[in-house]
């Protein structure tokens, strides 16, 4: 039974292989799918500033509140409103801070503040979200002018959002959803009244900015001691002038449009006339812990964030397609392969052992343990499936980079696998690119390739691990300067404070325009095209240090079958063939064609001493191809660097044999005395007709032809 185990485990792996398929599949669906699943969740944690701590120093002087003073963002304008800001640095990037604790902040409209002594602000808000929010509040007749710009009334088809209230962050201060948002009069606040004043008074300060993508918008909540916290108020500081505004307080429905709207962005793919929009947004929770008594640590603010991919558009309908296919492909070439090439082994353990001992594999001078990794000969060499692979990672990167940010970041905390797997797809790329490039070596050189190929090889394990090594090493590197640059999204300002970056969640005012790719987003390819030109060059350094050992001990490429597995009948069987005697053998047995070497074999006076010269004397010989590759044009052998053994080739009673797994990867199945092209690949085994039975099949049709001809002449009559 031990000869079985190597099936058994390669069929393990192929289920395992189909099974990945199946969560990547089911990944784009659920967790980054055109619904709101907020499947991933974020926690960070800070420590609030003591009584004590130093506040932020703008760099601008301002005398007297609306002092017109263009800054890149908007967050000093909250001074107008604080009598200080204390920043909440950040880890990356470093000497940044997005969070704030303001002293004594005013919350309200002009004339009817109301002072809190310590207020939390993160800039988590996008203008446009807080624009649109403030008009849904306001009665037609009620809306300022910023109301009508695309800004506002383009929100909802900028970020694929349903004009609804969000659901509830949490089970803690649950909020009832409430009517239908998409009539926005049952919201509007009474005409005249304090709220619809901070309302306008907000709409005022977003419109008169100039650029309107530097307001800094933020969500906030009063700081009251421990305990957990959403934010209910909300503020936004224009960069323009020295002027902002807290409201929310007396607004109730605000908080139930925003509460789903942090770090709201999207950013869009469109190539000829499809488009894939991503969006992401956050919902978020606040528990700030006192631990003052127990460690000397002071107040902790632990920050608590379901984070939502949603995915949309043809583009994503397309890839989603596209993985539907690719996993008919490789679940129907698995059950074809396990039905053509494998069936037939284990077939004969229901009869007798002896049955299995003539069987027709075993006379081709191969054992059962030949037959390993036949199940996970992959599809790789496919050209419609390639071509499909290539289409779906591409845009499949577009989903797996934010994650990767968030992974980046250290914080994390579901959804962290899934990630990992969906990057681990991306690394077929790294396979089908040394594919292609050894393809090349090959074409100039094919006797040098396969003596090389002999000598040397590397796994599609090994490929994934170099991979993904080389993306985690670099997460810090290159991936650093995405967050800022995908699509800008992210304000960042260096110069309205001393010796501190400020970073705001903002709005791209160039996105409304947009009718193709930017630049900005092609470049999120950067990371991509890095790992994968990193890793073929580390791939190559290993591929040529393995040939410079491989050189010095003996070649392992060719294994020797044992003399008790190699029936007598082979040699007669399957005689060895020259090219010109391929196409009277191939009608006879397939296998024949496929198994035999064109070399002329070993003397029969050669005695069994003489096993290592006569190794040697047959990889000498047999560099030219074998009858399969030159019938098909394919050199399998110089082709097969990336494979998952060191093992090429099998000397079995003077022949030389390629092993299953090779030819099946190629797309050539075996079925009984004939052949066929696997499932997935296209005409890759071409139909040979002979003279012979060309002939007789048309002498088979002018018979038909004369006989029909009488039958007709007689009804005639």
């Amino acid at each position: 039974m031990a000869r079985w185990l190597p099936l058994l485990a390669d069929a393990a792996v192929a289920a395992l292989l189909l099974l990945l398929d199946v969560r990547d599949l089911w990944f784009k669906l659920r967790w980054v799918g055109p619904r709101d699943a907020f499947a991933f969740s974020t926690v960070v944690t800070k420590s609030l500033p003591a009584p004590g701590a130093a506040p932020l120093r703008p760099t601008a002087t301002f005398s007297y509140d609306g002092q017109r003073s263009q800054r890149v963002s908007g967050w000093s304008s909250f001074l107008q409103r604080c009598e200080a800001l204390t920043a909440l640095p950040e880890d990356h990037p470093a000497q940044s801070f997005h969070s704030a604790v303001g002293k004594n902040c005013m919350i309200g409209a002009t004339g009817s503040a109301v002072q809190t002594p310590e207020l939390f602000l993160t800039s988590s808000i996008p203008v446009d979200s807080m624009a649109w929010s403030a008009c849904e509040l306001l009665y037609k007749h009620r809306k300022p002018p910023i109301c009508h710009s695309p800004i506002v009334t383009e929100f909802t088809e900028r970020h694929n959002l349903q004009n609804e209230l969000a659901a509830k962050p949490s089970a803690i201060d649950p909020v009832k959803r409430v009517g239908n948002a998409g009539i926005s009069e049952p919201y509007a606040i009474k005409p005249g009244s304090e709220a619809e004043t901070e309302l306008i008074e907000l709409l005022e300060v977003i419109g008169k900015s100039s650029p309107i993508s530097a307001v800094v918008c933020v969500e906030a909540f009063a700081l009251k001691g421990p305990g957990t916290y959403t934010a209910t108020m909300y503020g936004c500081g224009s960069p323009s002038f020295y002027q902002s505004v807290f409201i929310g307080m007396k607004i109730p429905f605000l908080g139930l449009f925003q509460q789903d709207k942090g770090w709201l962005t999207s950013n869009a793919i469109r190539i000829m006339g499809m488009t894939l929009l991503i969006r992401e947004n956050r919902r978020s929770i606040f528990t700030v812990k006192d631990e003052a008594l127990d460690s000397g640590a002071g107040r902790i603010l632990q920050h608590n964030m379901s984070v939502n991919y949603a995915a949309s558009g043809s583009l994503y309908i397309l890839v989603v397609l596209a993985d539907l296919v690719l996993l008919a492909f490789n679940i129907c070439g698995a059950v074809e392969t396990a039905r053509f090439m494998l069936w037939p082994l284990w077939k004969p353990l229901f009869v007798s052992e002896y049955q299995m001992s003539s069987a027709r594999t075993t006379k081709m001078g191969l054992r059962v343990g030949d037959f390993s990794q036949v199940l996970q000969a992959g599809l790789i060499r496919s050209n419609p499936v390639i071509m499909l692979i290539i289409f779906s990672r591409l845009l499949s990167w577009m989903l797996v980079l934010p994650c990767a940010v968030l992974w980046r970041d250290g914080n994390l905390t579901s959804g962290d696998v899934h990630t990992f797997l969906t990057l681990v797809r991306c690394c077929d790329l790294v396979v089908i690119c040394i594919n292609y490039l050894w393809d090349v070596a090959v074409a100039h050189r094919e006797g040098h390739a396969l003596m090389f190929v002999r000598e040397t090889h590397v796994t599609p394990l090994e490929i994934t691990s170099i991979g993904i090594t080389i993306a985690f090493v670099g997460i810090y590197q290159y991936w650093s300067f995405m967050p800022c640059q995908f699509d800008r999204k992210q304000q960042i300002d260096r110069t309205s404070f001393q010796n501190v970056t400020a970073i705001a969640n903002t709005f791209g005012v160039h996105r409304e325009y947009e009718l193709t790719t930017t630049t900005t987003t092609i470049n999120v390819y950067g990371p991509l095209l890095a790992m994968i030109g990193i890793s073929v060059l580390l791939i190559g350094a290993v591929v040529v240090s393995r040939f410079t050992v491989g050189r010095l001990v003996p070649s392992r490429s060719l294994v020797q079958a044992p003399v008790s597995v190699v029936q007598p009948s082979a040699t007669k069987e399957f005689p060895v063939a020259s090219f010109r005697s391929i196409h009277s053998d191939l009608t006879s047995s397939s296998a024949g064609i496929l198994m035999c070497s064109p070399s002329p074999p070993p003397s029969p006076a050669r005695k069994e001493s003489d096993s290592q010269s006569e190794s040697a004397y047959l990889l000498e010989v047999s560099n030219d191809r074998v009858p399969i590759e030159s019938v098909l044009d394919n050199p399998i052998r110089a082709r097969s660097l990336v494979r998952s053994s060191t093992a090429l080739e099998k000397q079995a009673n003077g022949q030389v044999l390629l092993l299953p797994s090779f030819y099946v990867t190629f797309g050539i199945m075996l079925i009984g005395r004939f052949m066929k092209t696997r499932c997935g690949f296209m005409d890759v085994v071409q139909p040979v007709v002979l003279a012979r039975e060309h002939q007789q099949h048309c002498e088979y049709e002018n018979d038909s032809q004369t006989m029909l001809e009488r039958h007709f002449r007689v009804n005639l009559r």
